[in-house]
């Protein structure tokens, strides 16, 4: 059924391609825009039968932003700019706020492709700022998203988290604004309940607030159901956050650098570099993921820097031996500043576990 579809859509564009004036070329081009979420593959037929030498400027722009977005839709690499940018010179120019979304959301994905970094970096940004101020939420969530799969190909993940953020904080207006039309809805309804009242029909007060407190009723249901989806989806990106979140911290150089000391010779009179700001990213990182900087300060106020870092250490399973020389004491002295930390500054004199133990179960 879905090629005879195809095929008749061939045979009349065929037929609408051979009028001399084109004038059916934006039926096609609004026939194609119309059915490109639902089925790309009709619209690509339709665009490839469309005698674009019939066009005026404004129809070829939208036949080629048309044109990148199905490519863009079936996953196919783009390896040309040409039509994207005549797209966007066009409405640069003549475009509505939407229409400018679009071609700069377009060509930063075909300059993605292209591994133009820069550009597609700022070609993004100005369709979000752009998609922003149009209030089109659903728009503004398909950028985002795809703004944060160009980060996490770039290996930019805190760039790509943050796009992250603003997806699910455009979905969560999109919710919003939808909720909202249902309650303007229902107080329209309200009033129009109102005015029947003073109309003078008076014989149906009872059954219209029997009717009021059913349909309050229901809406209190969808209410309901609508609230569990959006809880699904909270949990889902929660989940998918501190997926993205945990990536990021396995795949930090100073996270590869500590566990590097969980193999050292203990005998090698060579240190290992680790420098200052190391020792801030690590504790950055393990207060982002595990909270494990904030826990262990509300648990021991009197900690020191010092005595951090020596946790952030046995939180990766670093024994005392491995890294006593890194802070310029012997393996017992070391050793016993471990007991302090737990014993006098964590207050933790009848724990049977050790200070590893504990700072990994936090």
């Amino acid at each position: 059924m879905n090629k005879f579809r195809i095929l008749l859509y061939v045979m009349l564009f065929s037929l609408v391609g051979c009028h001399p004036e084109g004038a059916n070329v934006k039926q096609g081009l609004d026939r194609a825009a119309q059915i490109m979420e639902q089925d790309p593959d009709t619209a690509f037929i339709i665009l490839e039968n469309i005698q674009t030498n019939q066009m005026n400027e404004a129809q070829l722009a939208e036949y080629n932003l048309l044109c990148t977005k199905v490519n863009e839709d079936k996953n196919v690499h783009h390896s040309s700019d040409e039509q994207i940018r005549q797209a966007v010179s066009y409405f640069e120019v003549n475009g509505n706020r939407l229409q400018k979304t679009q071609a700069y959301y377009y060509l930063a994905c075909v300059e993605s492709d292209l591994d133009r970094k820069q550009e597609a970096e700022m070609h993004f940004k100005e369709a979000i700022k752009l998609a922003t101020l149009t209030e089109n939420y659903n728009y503004m969530t398909k950028i985002c998203r795809r703004c944060s799969l160009y980060y996490q190909k770039n290996g930019n993940f805190d760039e790509a988290l943050e796009m992250e953020r603003k997806a699910y904080a455009s979905q969560l207006m999109l919710n919003d604004s939808k909720d909202h039309s249902t309650t303007i809805l229902s107080s329209a309804l309200g009033m129009f309940g109102v005015l029947s009242l003073l109309l003078g029909l008076l014989w149906k007060k009872n059954r219209y607030a029997y009717a009021q407190l059913n349909t309050f009723k229901e809406e209190i249901r969808q209410k309901d159901t609508q609230s569990d989806k959006l809880m699904l989806q909270c949990e889902h990106l929660e989940e998918k956050y501190q997926s993205l979140q945990l990536q990021i911290y396995e795949s930090s150089p100073v996270i590869t650098k500590v566990r590097q000391f969980k193999d050292r010779n203990v005998l090698s009179a060579k240190i290992p570099s680790f420098s200052e700001r190391d020792w801030n990213e690590l504790l950055r990182l393990q207060e982002g993921v595990y909270g494990i900087v904030s826990k262990l300060k509300e648990i021991g106020p009197k900690l020191t820097e010092e005595d951090l870092r020596v946790c952030a250490f046995l939180r990766e399973g670093v024994q005392p031996s491995c890294f006593a020389d890194l802070m310029k004491l012997t393996v017992e002295t070391l050793t016993r500043r471990i007991s302090r930390i737990k014993t006098e500054k964590l207050m933790l004199v009848n724990s049977k576990e050790s200070l590893e133990e504990i700072v990994k179960s936090l």
